[in-house]
């Protein structure tokens, strides 16, 4: 996909929600007769954006920071798998599910916990 991290998808979709709600209540000016039903319509799902937006933010505010092996900024998981929106490099906390990056790619003062992306 073009966006990294699930935060920034869900924000994304949000963000797409509002353009789509406001869209739909320019319907109301192609068919005059049915504005007040395609103005609650665009409100109902602007209503449920702002809905996605503030579900997202408590998510966000829950979520577990580490610091990326690969470009090293600081960076939020959500789950046991999640991407670094910077660099797109896979990161867990899990290290079953770690990404299997060559040795060479990671600096040999590492430890191999942080390499996964463990918190630190």
């Amino acid at each position: 996909m073009i966006w990294a991290s699930k935060i920034n998808k869900v924000r994304t979709l949000a963000l797409l929600l509002t353009f789509l709600g406001i869209g739909v209540m320019y319907f109301g000016f192609i068919w005059p007769g049915w504005m007040v039903f395609f103005l609650f319509l665009g409100i109902l799902v602007i209503f449920s954006s702002v809905g996605l937006y503030f579900w997202i933010g408590i998510l966000s505010l829950k979520a577990v920071q580490v610091e990326c092996p690969k470009c090293g900024r600081i960076t939020k998981i959500l789950g046991k798998v999640d991407q670094c929106p910077y660099c797109k490099v896979y990161l867990s906390l899990d290290p079953a599910h770690a990404s299997k990056e060559p040795a060479d790619a990671v600096s040999g003062s590492e430890t191999e916990s942080s390499a996964n992306g463990s918190a630190t």
